[in-house]
């Protein structure tokens, strides 16, 4: 029988792949998506750059369209201008009804965490977050070179 062999992004999507399903499957109890509760808890309480947040969430713009037009739709963010005279200073405000969402997410993943660290070290939490941190420095100097050079064509 074969047996794939561990590599860190095997294992690193198996293990989000397992996340995303799992919060998926309690967020549609509530009408949210993983990507949009994602979205509602990285809004801050004054208000967040439409343009900080795909660089927040490690998204395409595409995808975030959908995603503003989903909860926009829902009555979860309004846009607020802040500069008239410059069209792309717009932040995004949570409405009641969207800080309601984000609180059941938050409380959703709040609880994730205290499970996985009532199974987990410490030690060994910290550990994955340092893993984790150089993971994604080995990735941020991966795309570097291939963002400077599409810019340079």
């Amino acid at each position: 029988m074969y047996k794939p062999r561990k590599t860190v992004c095997s294992v690193a999507r198996m293990a989000w792949m397992n996340i995303s399903r799992m919060y998926n499957s309690e967020a549609q109890a509530y009408e949210l998506s993983t990507s949009a509760a994602f979205l509602l808890l990285h809004l801050g309480e004054e208000g967040t750059q439409v343009g900080q947040l795909a660089g927040l969430l490690g998204m395409e713009a595409s995808s975030m369209t959908r995603i503003l037009r989903s909860i926009e739709k829902r009555g979860w963010v309004v846009r607020s201008r802040q500069n008239e005279q410059d069209r792309r200073e717009v932040k995004l405000m949570l409405t009641p009804e969207g800080q309601a969402a984000r609180q059941i997410a938050r409380d959703y993943v709040r609880k994730f965490n205290r499970h996985v660290q009532d199974l987990v070290s410490e030690h060994d939490l910290q550990a994955f977050y340092r893993v984790s941190d150089a993971i994604q420095r080995v990735v941020q100097q991966t795309l570097l070179p291939d963002t400077i050079l599409q810019s340079q064509l």
